[in-house]
């Protein structure tokens, strides 16, 4: 079983526009009944009311859904989206995304201060308590809410269930199925859901809350000879409500303020990243979370004896943290959780991101050019110096390999770093063209992503970039994904 965060992708990271996303509609089910989404628009009026106290959920890194349990901001989601290895025990920045859903408003996120209550790492349930910009600011007036019946898993065996969460990080929508199996404190549910599903409330038919999701299952148990049979498991509501009353905080919750090890902190360092702390205490001395990282990184590239691809992306994993830190250009949309600027190391870093495309091309020819480009990119003072030297450094690693032919991932890069040419080919034209590019049905959450750049750089216009979009959704062939990712961006330009 997976669990359901969804993590950003590491090629929209420059632009806020590219964070967007949209759905499509619908029930669960199996056999010839393919699963899709429905928007809130369509829900009985008791879903569509319940669907006002949903959220959508945005840390470092990683989108997932929470639902608002009293009229006072308290927040009841996943322990693995604000529980232990995401928010330190003092509490982190959230951004928090109201009604982001067909038939209202669009509205820009808002952050918040979140502030762990109770958390049961057993039942993937965390209650953070929401404040309005830190800890000891006012709690956060929530006046949609959920109301809470208690069901053991049993108790809900053979019921009716609807889920309502942000598929895919994407717009708010639901999806229904029946509750079919019950094993200690969780349930299993012919509900269908999606990474950025984690922590959805799991609603009865009055709207009540009776569980909360968080696993699904891997793609090889959903598919059928004619069709996908679907599940989603969550935790059952009674269960949740006991732990709730536990106020003790479970021991793997971590304190930022702690004298703690380098190692550590180097395995946590999103939750300091989170609690806006860029200080950690190593041993009773304070230390730069980031020099940390970045020694980190220094030991992995220093290594001759990585045994596969695995080995190699689990020992770069402090490189690839490090792009969640740093952020240097000031005409960048701040992110909730904090960022730095390292100012003095910015060469340092520039040679730590060129290394690891090269162990990456030694060990199987690929290249990794998300540091080489974004990477670099975000070192800059500004966002058209980091577009301008994020191309330079693209270009010369594509260059280094041999100019490997133009695909859907490398016309995502073109795209976001405006190189119009490559290896004699028009990078637009050829995007254009990409319903004649084999397989290209697989790739629609990168088409989309290409002509949001390219319309982001002022290349396309916004009516050639939303048809695009508009096409992807109507085209059979293309991923539900996709279809979510384009839907949002079109619901946040008012189409």
């Amino acid at each position: 079983m997976a669990i359901l965060r969804q993590t950003s992708g590491r090629w929209v990271m420059a632009s806020a526009v590219l964070a967007a996303g949209v759905g499509c509609g619908g029930g669960g089910g199996g056999g010839a009944s393919l699963p899709a989404f429905y928007d809130l628009t369509s829900a009985p009026t008791a879903i569509q009311t319940a669907s006002l106290a949903v959220v959508r959920i945005h840390t470092a890194g990683e989108y997932a859904t929470g639902s608002f349990i009293s009229p006072t901001g308290l927040l009841l989601t996943n322990n693995h989206v604000l529980g232990d290895s995401v928010c330190p025990v003092e509490g982190c920045s959230v951004q928090l995304s109201f009604n982001f859903q067909r038939g209202q408003t669009f509205v820009p996120f808002s952050t918040a201060y979140a502030v762990p209550v109770a958390v049961d790492v057993g039942l993937d349930m965390a209650v953070v308590q929401r404040h309005v910009s830190t800890a000891s600011s006012p709690n956060l007036s929530t006046p949609n809410f959920l109301n809470i019946v208690a069901h053991d898993p049993s108790s809900l065996v053979g019921s009716r269930i609807t889920i309502v969460g942000h598929p895919e990080s994407r717009l708010k929508k639901w999806t229904s199925g029946e509750v079919v199996d019950a094993a200690g404190n969780w349930f299993s549910s012919t509900a269908y859901i999606l990474p950025g599903d984690s922590g959805s409330p799991v609603l009865d038919d009055g709207g009540n809350l009776v569980g909360i999701i968080h696993r699904a299952p891997t793609g090889e148990d959903l598919i059928s000879n004619d069709g996908v049979n679907v599940m989603a498991i969550g935790t059952a509501s009674a269960p949740l409500q006991t732990a709730m009353a536990v106020t003790t905080l479970p021991a793997a919750m971590i304190s930022v303020v702690t004298s703690t090890t380098a190692d550590a902190v180097v395995g946590s360092d999103f939750v300091y990243l989170n609690g806006g702390v860029t200080t950690a205490n190593v041993n009773g001395v304070p230390t730069d979370v980031l020099s940390l990282l970045g020694a980190a990184c220094d030991a992995a590239l220093a290594r001759t004896d990585f045994a596969s691809p695995d080995d190699l992306t689990a020992a770069q994993q402090p490189c690839n943290d490090a792009l969640t830190w740093i952020e240097c250009r000031s005409d960048e949309t701040p992110a909730s959780y904090g960022t730095v600027c390292p100012t003095q190391d910015a060469a340092l870093w520039t040679g730590r991101f060129q290394k690891m495309n090269d162990l990456w091309v030694a060990m199987n020819g690929n290249t990794d050019l998300t540091p080489l480009a974004f990477g670099v990119a975000q070192l800059a003072p500004s966002k058209a110096e980091g577009t301008a030297e994020g191309s330079i450094g693209l270009q010369a690693a594509l260059a280094a390999v041999g100019n490997p032919a133009l695909d859907f991932s490398l016309a995502n890069y073109m795209a976001a770093f405006e190189v119009t040419s490559y290896a004699g080919a028009d990078t637009l034209g050829w995007l254009r063209g990409y319903r004649q590019v084999p397989g290209y049905q697989d790739y629609g959450t990168s088409i989309a992503s290409a002509y949001l750049w390219w319309w982001d750089n002022g290349v396309v216009d916004e009516d050639e970039a939303l048809a695009a979009l508009k096409a992807l959704i109507q085209d059979p062939n293309v991923s539900i994904s996709a279809k979510l990712y384009a839907d949002q961006v079109l619901y946040e330009e008012g189409k």
